[in-house]
């Protein structure tokens, strides 16, 4: 492919993200699109497909260390400092005020995780947030993002993030584009087995919050779920879903 093809497919992108936003492009092409910025003369389709195949997903390459993706064939410094840099700006908190307020009841969390997807968004997402010991957030990690009806939670991706951050305890958000915030029988697994990996580390799960614009789900709050006894409950709870 000539330099003239290469403007002409980077320009139908960047035309395609102006008019529809992240939901008109698939992960390779927005991560194609990213690093045309720092490699503007070279055909990084190839590129963005290898990175998203090494990792399993744009969310994990978004989180990768800079010195990592430095490493990988084909990035570079530039390349790497800004698929960084976009992954970091993607996870900061929604506000960052003096004196952290504590997220303490499961309605606190809800309020807090619904600020996350503004509109509800149009893709299943998922936030891991890092609290303190007091239940202040330390940080918001984009964890994953799907398609309209289904999302993967990676339990290992959030035990880096908590450990990253050196999190006491942690909340899972993530959005239900449907709008109906009531949890499906793989949100139930998921919870389980993130609550689980969380544990073995001496970390809480304190919540999952699933938010739609028809309301929020807290599985706190609905399932009665005492933080530190969730895997158990979890497990319980999607029994009885399945039966």
């Amino acid at each position: 492919m000539d330099e003239n093809c290469h403007g002409g497919h980077r320009q139908r992108l960047r035309q395609s993200y102006v008019r529809g936003g992240a939901a008109a492009l698939h992960e390779h092409n927005l991560l194609e699109l990213l690093l045309t910025y720092a490699i503007p003369r070279r055909d990084v389709n190839p590129l963005a497909h290898e990175l998203i195949s090494k990792y399993g997903s744009l969310a994990r390459v978004l989180a990768a260390p800079v010195e990592e993706l430095m490493a990988f064939p084909g990035v570079g410094e530039s390349a790497a400092v800004l698929v960084s840099l976009a992954g970091a700006l993607k996870s900061l908190p929604p506000a960052r005020s003096a004196g952290r307020a504590a997220i303490s009841t499961p309605e606190e969390a809800a309020r807090y995780c619904a600020t996350l997807f503004g509109d509800g968004g149009k893709y299943e997402t998922t936030y891991c947030v890092s609290l303190d010991k007091r239940r202040r957030v330390l940080h918001c990690d984009l964890v994953s993002a799907g398609t309209l009806c289904e999302n993967v939670i990676y339990p290992r991706l959030v035990v880096e993030f908590a450990l990253r951050h050196g999190a006491n305890s942690v909340i899972l958000a993530h959005n239900h584009p449907s709008g109906n915030p009531a949890p499906s029988r793989a949100d139930i697994a998921s919870t389980k087995a993130v609550c689980e990996a969380l544990s073995g580390i001496g970390i809480t799960l304190h919540d999952h919050i699933i938010v739609g614009t028809e309301g929020n789900f807290s599985m706190l709050r609905n399932m009665l779920l005492p933080s530190g006894e969730t895997p158990e409950a979890l497990l319980r709870a999607a029994e009885k879903e399945e039966t």
